[in-house]
């Protein structure tokens, strides 16, 4: 993953310059190693970016993490959700109409959004070296 994806607060970018599927994959995998704590996590994409949300699903479950797939949800719902439900983390695939590039926002326990000072770029080291074993059972997914 290049370095220009990863921004202060998410990651960002187009297919043609890197925010491929497979980058989404392991964005899914990263973020379900980089989470402190165990418990689900929830997703949810605008409808243009379902496959981006989709392969960050499967990135997560390969990790072991069971998945929630909120479907077209927004962030409030989301954010909500995280601390309703108790999870350990979020993922919100969207799309940046001004600057036409998809977005993938992370979230931890008490919808605290993971940017540059809280371990995004901790997490892009972990796409970057991509180490990831998986997880001797693939997580459940379950569908809201």
């Amino acid at each position: 993953m290049s370095e220009e994806l990863i921004g202060a607060y998410d990651i960002r970018g187009t297919e043609e310059n890197g925010l491929t599927v497979e980058c989404a994959w392991n964005a899914g995998k990263a973020l379900a190693d980089w989470l402190p704590e165990d418990g689900a996590v929830v997703v949810s994409s605008t409808p243009s970016q379902r496959r981006l949300a989709d392969a960050v699903i499967e990135g997560a479950r390969l990790q072991g993490r069971d998945v929630v797939d909120a479907g077209e949800s927004d962030k409030d719902f989301v954010t909500s959700y995280i601390i309703t439900g108790g999870l350990a983390g979020a993922v919100v695939v969207g799309f940046d109409d001004m600057d036409k590039v998809s977005t993938i926002e992370l979230y931890q326990a008490g919808a605290k959004l993971i940017d540059s000072e809280t371990g995004l770029h901790e997490i892009r080291e972990l796409i970057e070296a991509g180490n990831f074993v998986p997880s001797a059972v693939k997580g459940e997914l379950i569908k809201l």
